[in-house]
């Protein structure tokens, strides 16, 4: 029985408009979301056939509907918290927190998918199997999804697929973005330390100056991208941070640098890392100087299941219709919903939210922000991939 929700009620469609607006006004940062939290709990428990999973962590909500007949379960999962960035968009709903705004839409996502909850709870009868709704923490320092897999997340509620979306300021409203493969990159934070011998700036014959050292790996870690990888795979590798020296008559003996590699293919990704820690090895050795490298922090590709693309195809095209339907070469922004995809399929879209005659304002921009005309799209396109996911099962055991 396919169904895409069209008849969505104005009630609903009023409700999330209402949720994303204040949580847009009152923006928590990563680990901090504890208001959005209890928000969204309370929403979640005036519906039906509702069971609340304790997560072990002070934030975020994970919640289970269950249908009326016995089938498997499929997760949705929407970010909820905001940026330490100070908004400067003069819009209805404005951060009223200074230094805080919701710069990347995780208040949309958020409202979206409880307006999916409020939907599917209403044919609930009908449901084939459970929908575990994930309200996740921390996505912005890209732990959050990490830290409710260690607290047993899959354990205490398994699921056979999960969907998932993002905004896109870039693709208009009523659009959407369904790409097989590759749709967000991998990145690896890493960590270098130069160390030289420090001593008077009258005398560098007499000292190893680790600032010129680390200078030289700059300019060699930019070349990866462009001399160690195909240059059909895309690649970037950014040091972000410098930190070494005080007064200017003084050679310092330490330099610290941090940084970062993003990319989509996941070998492209193996060769920038072993030219990287060559690089610094032996560039360090050159300059007399020794290193240290570390990797802070490692973060999979989303990458969508082949086996879920023609329900997620059908899915959107009964919801936007054929040529609103697009696909993209991806981008290199991250996202810890990859994290999921390690325990089941996953199929991540991107969600056209730009109003018409607007210009682009970019994801973390002081002046981002969303189309409330495109929750109802987003609400849809979760509810029905649930459904879908559901009966398909349904179907195969008939």
């Amino acid at each position: 029985m396919n169904i895409s929700f069209e008849n969505i009620s104005e009630d609903i469609a009023s409700r999330m408009r209402e949720i994303r607006h204040y949580l847009h006004r009152n923006p928590e940062p990563s680990w901090n979301e504890l208001e959005t939290t209890k928000i969204i709990r309370q929403i979640l428990s005036e519906l039906e056939g509702i069971e609340f999973i304790e997560t072990g962590l002070s934030t975020g909500v994970l919640a289970v509907l269950h249908g009326n007949e016995l089938g498997p379960t499929v997760a949705l999962r929407a970010d909820i918290d905001a940026l330490h960035v100070e908004e400067t968009w003069a819009g209805p709903c404005r951060s009223e927190r200074e230094g805080l705004g919701h710069l990347c839409g995780h208040d949309f996502h958020t409202a979206a998918l409880l307006g999916a909850a409020m939907m599917l709870a209403e044919v609930r009868n009908g449901l084939h199997g459970n929908v575990l709704f994930i309200f996740q923490p921390a996505e912005e320092t890209t732990d959050g999804a990490r830290a409710l897999i260690a607290h047993g997340l899959y354990e205490k509620c398994p699921f056979q697929a999960v969907f998932g979306l993002h905004n896109r300021p870039e693709v208009p409203t009523g659009h959407v973005v369904v790409k097989r493969g590759a749709l967000m990159a991998a990145k690896i934070n890493f960590k270098i330390v130069v160390h030289g011998v420090g001593g008077h700036g009258s005398m560098p014959h007499r000292c190893v100056d680790p600032v010129v050292c680390a200078a030289a790996i700059v300019q060699t870690v930019l070349t990866i991208p462009s001399r160690n990888v195909d240059p059909m795979e895309a690649m970037v590798a950014s040091i972000c941070s410098i930190h070494g020296g005080t007064p200017d008559n003084l050679i310092v003996d330490r330099v610290e640098m941090t940084g970062a590699m993003r990319y989509l293919d996941e070998q492209t990704g193996e060769r920038g890392l072993q030219r990287l820690k060559t690089i610094v090895e032996s560039v360090a050795e050159t300059y007399e100087c020794t290193s240290e490298f570390e990797i802070t922090e490692r973060v999979r590709p989303v990458f969508n299941d082949e086996r879920l693309y023609p329900l997620a195809m059908d899915v959107a095209e009964r919801i936007f219709g054929q040529d609103a339907v697009e696909s993209s070469s991806g981008c290199l922004a991250t996202e810890d919903f990859s994290e999921y995809m390690r325990l089941a399929p996953g199929w991540f879209y991107w969600l056209g939210n730009r109003k018409p005659d607007e210009g682009i304002s970019p994801w973390h921009n002081s002046n981002f922000h969303v189309d409330d005309d495109a929750l109802p799209y987003g609400a849809r396109l979760l509810a029905t991939s649930a459904w879908a996911f559901l009966d398909s099962d349904r179907q195969s055991s008939h």
